[in-house]
């Protein structure tokens, strides 16, 4: 995974079966995004959190230069966070340098 290092927030709820949380994190896009999505996000954000975290849901954008060109989408049963591109709709290209973006992210997980 090649996504930038990530600031975060961390805030936390209850649910009545276990504690879930919701974690504010800031990081740049990969530099050779896949398409399909970049692999491995619970491992990213346990990383980022010193856990061993299960992501349940991803709300956010990327800017760039101070502008909204990017959203995030989160595919649970494969592990993947999804880019697509504001102005299109359609998922990045396969092997696009979104380096330059940065991503604002609302992370749920437990």
């Amino acid at each position: 995974m090649a996504l930038g290092t990530p600031t975060l927030e961390a805030r936390q709820g209850q649910t009545t079966l276990r504690p879930n949380f919701i974690t504010y994190l800031q990081f740049v896009g990969d530099d050779a995004y896949a398409t399909g999505g970049t692999a491995d996000f619970n491992a990213f954000v346990g990383a980022a959190l010193g856990i061993n975290a299960t992501v349940s849901a991803v709300s956010g954008y990327g800017k760039t230069a101070g502008v909204v060109t990017h959203l995030l989408e989160y595919d649970a049963s494969e592990d993947k966070l999804l880019v697509y591109v504001l102005s299109t709709g359609a998922q990045a290209a396969d092997a696009a340098d979104l380096s330059g973006v940065t991503f604002d992210a609302i992370v749920t997980h437990h």
